[in-house]
């Protein structure tokens, strides 16, 4: 099979206008760079205050956090659970790659997993993620085994650093890490050999990136290649006139009291076309709404309890997170269904909460309105729909399946790559 180098870049097509990456010197900064980068990244995440929960509570993000901690719970349950299909009984191995400070150590613990590794740049936030897990062992009668790799992901080999160099990892998780290895070709293969070498047959990879499409498209239409909210802040380091580069395609990133730091564009194309190439196969793809309609039956309870959509109206004596404009399109719905004469709020997310969601991740589409009603139920209203890339990658008998969430509006549909490696790979 043939594969990548820098002279095939070129001839890929980007996900914002079509048009192909720039050149090397656009794409690929020099060795000083990257390593200033790497530091400036690790120094952010190891700065992080680790806040507690009065403070959580009164995050301006805390329902966008919840929701996508929910998503990340189905997530892992459902793979949990497809794995088991395969192998009931088997001592499931999970790599939770960019793990930060191990905020999905309790979704690995209620999966009933066996063993993770939790590998990420930041090594204070490593530590944290240890202590997490030693408190949480405390606690637990049974717990899962770990180990802790402080390393960049994105230029050091895994599997030498782990306990058992031979280990076969049932799951791969990377949330919000994978568009830092985008930074060059030769991270990005990096960051995809550690994922794909112990991923066994019939395992699955899924994590989370940013839509280069959505965030090159908001910065065009508007000044100095910059847009932003009460609650986050976009601006491009390069100009888009004519798209991005393929790598090195960098951005300034400001989210409330989590994110302040440089990240870059993922071209979803190549990503594809990469993974493809360490036997990584694109098989699913389902939109923002589609996701919570799929699976919001299922797992109502888990929504009641993270507290995934704040409440409109508010409670007696219980402001608003955001201003009143912010809950307009809750509003709307509320009074067109003629909710004010029954004991009745939905359950929401401000404008400016979910217009990170889909200038983070994808493009606007249609307007997305869900509800439930009933005794104690809790209804949903969000007239502003877009998206985020939850991929799932599955290790095949003649390959490696590559399924990729894209929570979008409206869209629901499978893709393919073209190419796959053995399974002995």
């Amino acid at each position: 099979m043939s594969t990548l180098d820098n002279s095939d870049l070129n001839t890929l097509t980007d996900n914002n206008d079509g048009k192909g990456g720039t050149t090397d010197a656009d794409s690929i900064e020099n060795s000083r760079s990257k390593g200033e980068h790497a530091s400036i990244v690790a120094a952010h995440y190891n700065h992080i205050e680790d806040k507690g929960l009065r403070e959580r509570f009164n995050s301006p993000i805390f329902y966008l956090r919840n929701f996508n901690n929910w998503v990340k719970s189905v997530l892992i349950q459902e793979y949990i659970d497809k794995v088991k299909e395969k192998d009931y009984g088997k001592a499931l191995k999970v790599l939770d790659i960019c793990c930060g400070k191990g905020g999905d150590l309790s979704k690995w613990q209620k999966a009933r997993v066996d063993h993770v590794v939790f590998a990420d740049i930041a090594e204070v936030s490593v530590q944290q993620c240890q202590t997490r897990y030693e408190d949480l062992k405390r606690r637990q009668s049974h717990l899962f085994s770990a180990e802790f790799i402080a390393v960049d992901c994105t230029k050091a080999a895994l599997r030498h650093k782990y306990r058992d160099p031979s280990i076969n990892f049932d799951l791969v998780s990377c949330q919000f890490g994978l568009h830092y290895s985008f930074e060059s070709l030769g991270q990005a293969r990096r960051m995809l050999t550690n994922i794909s070498e112990c991923l066994r047959p019939g395992g699955y990879f899924f994590g989370t990136i940013p839509n280069a499409y959505e965030i090159v498209s908001r910065a065009q239409k508007s000044l100095n290649n910059m847009f932003e909210n009460r609650i986050y802040k976009i601006k491009l380091l390069f100009d888009p006139k004519n798209g991005y580069p393929l790598f090195g395609a960098k951005y300034d990133f400001h989210l409330e009291g989590v994110v302040d730091c440089p990240e870059f564009l993922v071209n979803f194309k190549l990503f594809v076309k990469l993974a493809a190439e360490y036997g990584l196969e694109l098989v699913y793809q389902a939109g923002f709404s589609d996701f919570y309609n799929d699976y919001s039956v299922n797992y109502k309870q888990l929504i009641q309890r993270i507290m995934c959509f704040e409440s409109y109206p508010p409670p007696h004596g219980k402001e608003l997170m955001g201003d009143e404009a912010e809950y307009e399109h809750a509003k709307v719905f509320w009074e067109s269904n003629n909710l004010k004469t029954e004991d009745t709020c939905l359950g929401t997310m401000s404008s400016c909460e979910w217009e990170v969601a889909t200038s983070e991740l994808s493009r606007f589409d249609s307007g997305a309105r869900f509800r439930e009603s009933g005794s104690g139920a809790t209804a949903a209203a969000v007239a502003v729909a877009g998206a985020r890339f939850r991929y799932v990658c599955a290790r095949g008998g003649h390959g490696v399946r590559c399924a990729v969430r894209c929570h979008d509006a409206d869209v629901l549909h499978s893709v393919r790559a073209r190419k796959l490696l053995p399974a002995s790979l």
